[in-house]
């Protein structure tokens, strides 16, 4: 499975600014919700559900935040470029500064797994994920993400 299959232009987010982790899960709501308040706080609140599980940091400066959303119907995932790193409890102790967010319905199993496997496969080569870092603008990103 290609990134680009699941991830298009307006889900390409970039010098986006928060502090924590809960800023950013309350800024992917938002995203994700169009301002719909009561949508959005079911996805903060299933997001940060997924989080005590254990983090979704997976080392490099990168983070996966995913979880199942009742009222999605189609799986949706966000990439986003943080402005500054933030503190993630990841296993290697670094900051994130690279989120990709996936937010899948409830009754999608195989899919949402692909995509965690095909995003975990593009961020195992260091060297793609300094390129992605170097990355400003989303048309960019695109283009990159589109060769994997």
């Amino acid at each position: 499975m290609k990134l680009v299959e699941f991830i298009s232009l307006d889900s390409i987010h970039v010098d986006i600014d928060v502090d924590s982790k809960k800023n950013l899960f309350k800024c992917v709501s938002t995203i994700f919700s169009k301002n719909n308040s009561e949508r959005a706080s079911i996805v903060v609140e299933k997001l940060n559900e997924r989080e005590r599980l254990g983090s979704t940091g997976v080392g490099n400066g990168v983070a996966i935040p995913h979880s199942k959303i009742s009222y999605v119907n189609k799986t949706k995932v966000f990439f986003l470029k943080l402005k500054s790193a933030i503190d993630f409890s990841s296993s290697d102790k670094r900051n994130v500064d690279l989120v990709f967010v996936i937010l899948a319905p409830i009754d999608c199993q195989s899919e949402h797994l692909l995509i965690l496997s095909s995003i975990s496969s593009f961020l195992k080569n260091d060297n793609l994920v300094k390129k992605l870092r170097n990355l400003r603008k989303p048309e960019e990103i695109l283009k990159f993400l589109s060769k994997y």
